[in-house]
């Protein structure tokens, strides 16, 4: 008999004895195999991976932002000690600047005046009259003291007028010329052209000094006799 033919008889239903049916059943809640873990464990492991992940995603966040925080805290104390610096920089720069200017203009001003008084010598007329109206009256008889220079040309032209009358004209060396000094018993007028450089530069907050004015050359033939009214 031949292999096939062994798999192939059919067996009779008398040979067969009991049997019974055989039926596949789910497997639900049955055992498991080695190495698997219930759904709901898993479930849960992969929420707490979830969570956890969440949890250092956010923690990360709030780090970096801090860092970011700091760091703009930092460069931003720098940037106010920075113009702080420029700003006292600045400051140093602009009263720099100021004194220059101001210096600049004293010179400029020394200079007007002393080419005034060299090529225009009648600045000296105003000087002289606003001294004498603030000592003069109907019964003073002030001293005026002039540059031997100034002499002759204020002599001249105060001397006519009726309100100087009473006046004292001297030629002293000690005065510049441009200035006066007037003097009466009610008191004197210094009207010298230093101190009233004076006033003007210690309103300005300077101490600078009063300029040099020379003539070279007299403005009469001759020098008026020191004295002479």
């Amino acid at each position: 008999m031949g292999a096939s033919d062994r798999f192939s008889r059919t067996i009779s239903k008398d040979k067969i004895g009991g049997t019974a049916n055989w039926e596949l059943r789910p497997l639900a809640g049955g055992t498991r195999g080695p190495g698997s873990a219930p759904l709901s464990a898993r479930a849960s492991e992969a929420s707490r991976e979830k969570s956890g992940y969440e949890a250092g995603q956010a923690q990360g966040y709030a780090d970096a932002m801090r860092n970011v925080q700091q760091a703009r805290a930092a460069d931003l104390q720098r940037l106010e000690g920075l113009l702080a610096q420029l700003q006292g920089r600045f400051d140093e720069l602009c009263v720099r600047g100021a004194d220059c200017l101001l210096d600049l203009a004293l010179d400029i001003a020394a200079q007007v005046l002393r080419r005034e008084v060299q090529t225009q010598r009648e600045v000296i007329l105003p000087v002289v009259r606003e001294a004498l109206a603030m000592v003069i009256d109907s019964h003073a008889h002030p001293t005026v003291r002039l540059a031997p220079l100034d002499f002759e040309l204020v002599r001249e032209a105060l001397q006519p007028d009726s309100r100087y009358h009473g006046c004292r004209f001297l030629a002293d060396p000690a005065i510049q010329p441009g200035g006066c000094r007037v003097e009466s018993p009610q008191g004197e007028v210094d009207a010298t052209v230093a101190t009233r450089w004076r006033r003007v530069v210690q309103t300005l907050g300077s101490s600078a000094a009063p300029p040099e004015v020379a003539i070279d050359s007299p403005p009469t033939d001759s020098a008026a006799p020191p004295g002479q009214q």
